[in-house]
């Protein structure tokens, strides 16, 4: 929570605030009712939180200046089944993320 106060997610308030210019904008989370998946992600990533983020997602961040730190890329098949949207419009086509992720935590 003391991450939190002091503007950790402060990603998702400036990303959330573009969209409307940015509509393909996509940062995703393991669903938090899947605990083996999440404990699976904080035993290969190291954190309690990670976010994956689409290729627009990422752009954005860096045209904006955003001081995240950004792991690597993942493929797709490995990203988790049962994600969250955290950041992004609902599609219909259920587009999967692209690879890219953070680590907070």
């Amino acid at each position: 929570m003391a991450q939190v106060r002091q503007g950790a997610l402060n990603f998702q308030r400036e990303l959330a605030a573009v969209l409307r210019e940015s509509p393909a904008i996509r940062v995703y989370s393991a669903s938090p009712f899947d605990l083996d998946e999440r404990r699976r992600l904080k035993d290969r990533f190291g954190g309690d939180i990670v976010y994956f983020f689409n290729a627009e997602a990422h752009q954005v961040t860096e045209e904006l200046g955003l001081d995240l730190q950004f792991l690597g890329e993942i493929p797709d098949e490995e990203l988790p089944r049962r994600r969250t949207l955290v950041v992004g419009m609902p599609d219909a086509g259920g587009s999967t993320p692209a690879s890219i992720l953070r680590k907070s935590g």
